[in-house]
């Protein structure tokens, strides 16, 4: 019945579409239309706007069109598109006219820009979408637009300020009971889980997925929302309740949880299934791993894969081939992955040259309109600019000079700190002299962990440490918090790091990826993050010191034998 219902509807629209006349109330109702069948089927959506441009009177404006092709896009986490179709909205004069349109296209075009980087951009934009949603009134556009702002703040590092954007929707919007407010406060949970998860604040994550689920049943019980809606918001909560539960060892909850997420509707395509990978990684459940993602494989191919997305897609493929002792599997993968993260800085180096360009363009455009004037004018204007860009290019050149001689001069203090630190042996904590038991529990235990170089394992993590050591769950958590200040796996990563750096210290002649491999790390990028973040310099950077320090020894060394 439904689904007739589905068919008799798609079939109205159609035959709108031929009658070529409509009043703005149909012109409403269709976009209307339209925006509900997003979340469900954007392909068809798309295919509807492309049979509207085309035909003799469009229905839309121009600018309706290609929002709402952006919003298609943005559902299907095609950013460029996204990006592309919201600047060609905001480009008609006509949209100003409209102010609810125009806050979310600002917002469309606010989110693909954080996703490509462009952080700066993304503010600016997000800034520009606040001020017009609040002067109308528009909530949603409001709280959609404080999500951009939330996201872009974690994505630079500023944990605390999107927390507290996140906090600031809950609280705006949590007693609505308007659908499109609700789901924005979902997608404020969802962006907040997702977070505490990453900081490894596991109860905090599954507290706030229940909340969430709460949060839907209500969106469900006052209606209005689009089809499919509350079922892909549930498939990704359970999914996420599902990998903070695993991670808690509350292992019967997370495989409820896991279940409930297979019982979605969500969790029957492949990209939906995708969002699970995170608890099967978690539960060692590899085959089910390459079984979900192998599909995304082709279609994430027929877009562009230099993105953030299929590097995970295939950093989740590696750790699944070497949770399966498949090492060449493992290896091929996290070399694909270590590619697209180089591709992706090189196209952000590219996309600030093009905007130099761009700029550089217009002064050039400028500068012939202002010829026009006199030839003296001309002169001046030349001079000027002449004058202008010498002293800019001289500043630019003296500025990277000096940026370039006080990165090598902190990367040589970086580097003599870490052999200092090796030498003296003082790479880990000292520990204070009370409490002697806890203290020389913390002490057998880590060095059973350094003995017996466990920790290089890249499966390695807290359980194991609890079964090296003998000692219950909390208590290992306990004794690594006092007297360490880091979570289990920030520990981990500090004595791999810390491995990392005595290979190279003892074999500087070694790859970057053999040291990564022996110290326990499948991704080269995972590496570098942890390893730049302890000691402030990347693994290359510091092998480059070892070998000026080798070579000039060398050099003596032979000397020596020549005057012999």
């Amino acid at each position: 019945m439904e689904s007739m219902k589905r068919i008799c509807r798609f079939l109205g629209i159609c035959l709108l579409l031929q009658i070529g006349s409509f009043t703005s109330r149909a012109t409403a109702s269709l976009t209307q239309e339209l925006r509900s069948k997003v979340v469900e089927n954007p392909d068809s959506v798309i295919e509807i706007l492309d049979r509207i441009e085309i035909s003799e009177e469009p229905v839309l404006a121009d600018f309706q069109i290609n929002l709402l092709r952006s919003l298609a896009y943005n559902e299907k986490r095609m950013f460029s598109l996204v990006q592309k179709f919201a600047k060609d909205a905001l480009a008609s004069d006509s949209i100003n006219m409209h102010p609810k349109e125009h806050a979310n296209a600002l917002t469309l075009l606010a989110g693909a820009q954080r996703f490509f980087g462009d952080f700066q951009g993304s503010i600016a934009t997000s800034t520009r979408a606040m001020n017009l949603a609040r002067e109308t009134g528009n909530l949603p556009a409001e709280l959609i637009t404080l999500l951009t702002m939330a996201e872009t703040s974690f994505e630079m590092g500023d944990r605390e300020r999107g927390y507290g954007y996140i906090n600031q929707i809950i609280e705006q919007g949590g007693n609505s009971q308007e659908a499109r407010v609700l789901a924005n406060v979902s997608a404020a949970y969802g962006v907040k889980i997702i977070n505490l998860f990453e900081e490894d604040k596991f109860l905090d994550g599954l507290n706030e997925g229940y909340k969430r689920l709460s949060l839907i049943e209500r969106i469900d019980k006052n209606g209005g929302a689009p089809d499919g809606f509350t079922d892909q918001q549930r498939a990704y909560t359970y999914a996420r309740i599902a990998s903070c539960a695993e991670m808690l060892g509350r292992r019967q909850e997370a495989e409820k949880a896991y279940n409930d997420f297979m019982a979605t509707t969500y969790a029957g395509n492949p990209i939906g299934r995708a969002y699970i990978t995170d608890y099967l990684l978690a539960s060692k459940k590899w085959n089910t791993v390459l079984d979900f993602t192998h599909p995304l494989f082709p279609i994430m191919a027929v877009g562009d894969t230099i993105n953030d997305d299929y590097v995970s897609l295939l950093s989740s493929n590696a750790q699944a081939f070497a949770g399966l002792g498949k090492f060449r599997e493992a290896y091929g993968f996290s070399c694909r992955a270590s590619g697209i993260k180089d591709s992706l800085n090189i196209r952000e180096n590219t996309a600030k040259a093009r905007e130099l360009a761009t700029i550089f363009a217009l002064n050039e455009q400028q500068l012939k309109l202002e010829r026009t004037n006199s030839k003296l004018q001309r002169r001046n204007i030349l001079i000027i600019s002449s004058i202008g860009i010498a002293v800019f290019l001289l500043i630019i050149i003296a500025l990277l000079f000096n940026a370039y001689r006080m990165k090598k001069e902190q990367h040589k203090i970086a580097s003599d700190r870490i052999d200092e630190l090796l030498n003296m042996n003082k790479l880990t904590p000292v520990m204070p002299e009370e409490e002697e038991e806890g203290r020389s529990q913390f002490i057998r235990m880590q060095q059973q962990l350094i003995n017996s170089d466990l920790f290089s394992n890249p499966s390695f993590n807290r359980e194991r440490i609890v079964e090296v050591s003998g000692l219950s769950r909390n208590k290992v958590i306990q004794l690594i918090d006092k007297y360490t200040g880091m979570t289990p796996g920030e520990y981990i990563n500090k004595l791999r790091v810390e491995h990392a750096a005595m290979l190279i210290q003892e074999h500087p002649d070694w790859s970057i990826d053999a040291i990564a491999e022996t110290s326990g790390y499948i991704r080269r990028a995972t590496f570098y993050n942890h390893f730049s973040k302890i000691f402030g310099i990347t693994p290359a950077q510091y092998r480059e010191s070892k070998l000026k320090e080798i070579k000039p020894e060398d050099e003596n060394k032979g000397e020596e034998r020549g005057e012999s």
